[in-house]
């Protein structure tokens, strides 16, 4: 379960700009309850298919993370659960990600 790790990067990596957030179908209160059992600290949205931008309403599988850099542009994708020596790639992305400033940052 990556959720743990998911708390972690946003408590490690927030301040340096990365951000997380949660898409779930479960209601409200499931979300909140979830949120209290497993420590979440990130906002978690409803979701609904029909209000996603189009991007995001081709996501078929449960879960999904994507990884997107400073510009909204798509990094990584993992379908499926995060573990073992991804857990670690995708650290390692992050940690990289934020080091970089987008384009206009430069001038």
């Amino acid at each position: 379960m990556e959720v743990p790790h998911l708390v972690k990067w946003a408590q490690r990596y927030g301040r340096q700009g990365l951000v997380v957030i949660g898409l779930s179908a479960a209601n409200p209160k499931e979300q909140r309850d979830a949120a209290k059992r497993f420590g979440i600290t990130y906002p978690l949205f409803l979701w609904e298919q029909e209000k996603l931008p189009p991007l995001l309403r081709r996501i078929a599988a449960t879960p999904t993370t994507l990884l997107l850099d400073r510009t909204g542009r798509i990094v990584e994708v993992q379908v499926g659960l995060l573990f073992g020596e991804r857990l670690t790639a995708w650290e390692r992305k992050i940690a990289a990600l934020l080091q970089k400033r987008p384009d206009n940052a430069r001038r």
